[in-house]
């Protein structure tokens, strides 16, 4: 092998691994920092939800627009039509912040 050759091996192997250090150095924050975001924690149980749109095919209600301001699960509440009023009561569902919120066992509350 030659000195060049050599080289060169040495170098990408350098690069290599500075770029293998760079992505475990850059993704441990990121992870923390998602785990700890504000955004990511549960909403408490009896939240009252209102959506612009809302989706019926009991037991599951899927609305779009909403006025939730959490992400992730969600438990013991109710989803409210803007537009017709009307309301289900849900035992659990999920909540992807104003962009919608999935409703599962549900039935209609008023």
């Amino acid at each position: 092998m030659t000195t060049t050759q050599h080289l060169r091996r040495t170098g990408l192997r350098t690069l290599a691994a500075a770029a293998a250090c760079l992505l475990l150095t850059a993704a441990a924050p990121a992870a923390t920092a998602a785990a700890t975001a504000p955004h990511t924690t549960a909403m408490r149980a009896g939240t009252a939800i209102t959506c612009q749109e809302l989706d019926t095919d009991l037991p599951s209600v899927f609305g779009r627009d909403c006025n939730a301001n959490a992400w992730g699960p969600i438990a013991d509440f109710t989803i409210t039509d803007a537009g017709s009023g009307a309301t289900y009561s849900c035992r659990d569902g999920w909540a992807e912040g104003s962009a919608w919120v999935r409703g599962n066992d549900c039935a209609p509350a008023n």
